[in-house]
């Protein structure tokens, strides 16, 4: 009698690796949704938009000006996960494709054509934000906005608002240039947001959010080890309670040794940390810190490794 061992173990085998096996994209296809082929656009910021595809993990995007065949610029060359993405373009003749892919294989790529023309009106360009970064936390007096002046546009209409684009306004300037500094600018959550504008028209807003924050995070506490503790050479776990912040926090573990060398550094996700430094006597602490760099750090603890 035959034993049915072997075609099961066969049978889990073959099953397993399905699992772990990815589809082929090879025979798949990128359907581009826009801008149409060979479209003019009088816009300076472009979202690219194309079908998702099925078990592909991201897609490979390349714009290239005047093509992709023998290009003088690439506008970029990029992996993103999302069915779309968003570039500011000026004006001239593009080329684009896309293709998906996941770890073992990708699609052919689609490809259309693109021409960019200059605005004849401030009504169909968007401001570009350059600094700060969306939703940035600041903990510097003064906070510099710098944006891309429009073409066309005799000036931009700066705006800041409480909490969101919505909110109480603050503070309104009309400026010539790209930039505007908010001097001593108290705390707080704020939107800030640009408009072009000429005699003719105006320009839709471009608004970013972003965080001012001068107060330290709450100072850690040491748990384990006890202040001068004595160990053997083995294993052992540091812990401590983190500080408390209204705006998020990150740990840095500090070890130095008796000649005061830094023997670690180490950003830690958790509020415990496994170790084992070798026989010696170490101090060390813990700092939080802020998303916007405002630090604390705990008292100093001495440690003996026998």
């Amino acid at each position: 009698m035959k034993h049915p061992l072997p075609s099961i173990l066969l049978l889990l085998l073959l099953t397993g690796c399905s699992d772990i096996i990815e589809e082929d994209l090879a025979d798949l296809t990128v359907s581009l949704l826009t801008p149409q082929d060979r479209d003019t656009v009088s816009t300076n910021v472009v979202e690219f938009r194309w079908s998702d595809v099925p078990d592909a993990e991201t897609y490979r995007l390349q714009i290239a000006t005047p093509d992709l065949v023998a290009p003088e610029l690439f506008l970029t060359d990029s992996v993103v996960s999302a069915p779309s993405i968003t570039f500011a373009m000026a004006p001239g003749a593009y080329e684009w494709r896309v293709r998906a892919q996941n770890s073992s294989s990708h699609t052919e790529y689609a490809v259309r054509r693109l021409v960019v023309v200059a605005a004849t009106s401030l009504e169909d360009l968007t401001p570009i934000l350059i600094a700060p970064a969306a939703n940035a936390h600041l903990m510097d007096a003064d906070v510099d906005l710098a944006w891309e002046p429009l073409p066309g546009a005799q000036d931009h209409r700066l705006e800041v608002r409480e909490t969101d684009q919505n909110g109480p306004l603050v503070l309104v300037q009309v400026i010539t240039g790209g930039s505007a500094t908010l001097s001593a600018w108290p705390e707080g959550s704020y939107v800030w947001g640009v408009q072009g504008q000429n005699s003719n028209s105006v320009s839709a807003f471009s608004y970013r959010a972003f965080t001012v924050d001068r107060t330290p995070p709450a100072a850690p506490l040491l748990i384990a080890p006890a202040n001068n503790a004595s160990l053997p050479n083995t294993t052992f776990t540091f812990q401590w309670q983190s500080g408390t912040d209204l705006n998020g926090t990150e740990d840095t573990l500090f070890v130095t040794d008796a000649n005061q060398v830094e023997v670690r550094r180490i950003g830690v996700a958790a509020t415990s940390w496994p170790d084992s430094l070798g026989t010696g006597t170490y101090q060390w602490s813990v700092r939080t810190t802020d998303e916007a760099g405002n630090g604390t750090t705990s008292t100093l603890r001495t440690l003996t490794i026998q």
